[in-house]
């Protein structure tokens, strides 16, 4: 079991990569991701554990490469916030950018619940 700091780089390092096993192993049965209102996703979104798998496995066959880079990490417990810098290129076409910043909660040392605030530059 990871602390929480590396924990939260692996997670980042496996979603930048695409490798969707490697997340999957990092989330916690009852997983739940929550994203809030945005640019891509008006409405927001409410994601369970095999959401997740499957919105990063098409996240990774959209995205020819992913960056994510980890500007600041608080944690108090078993709870942090993220802020980060995320740059993707989509496969033949723009490449995007957002601020973001991301509620992380862990559970029996896996990722249990993710609140996202995603901020995408124009």
């Amino acid at each position: 079991m990871l602390p929480m700091r590396p924990l939260i780089a692996t997670y980042l390092a496996a979603l930048e990569q695409g490798n969707t096993n490697a997340v999957a192993a990092l989330l916690h049965a009852d997983a739940e991701l929550v994203e809030h209102p945005n640019r891509l996703n008006p409405t927001g979104k409410h994601y369970d554990r095999a959401a997740i798998v499957a919105a990063n496995a098409r996240g990774a066959a959209l995205m020819a490469s992913q960056r994510y880079e980890l500007r600041a990490l608080t944690i108090e417990g078993d709870r942090a916030v993220a802020q980060i810098a995320w740059t993707g290129e989509v496969r033949g076409g723009p490449v995007m950018r957002a601020q973001i910043c991301s509620v992380i909660e862990l559970r029996d040392g896996t990722l249990w619940r993710l609140e996202q605030y995603d901020c995408f530059e124009p």
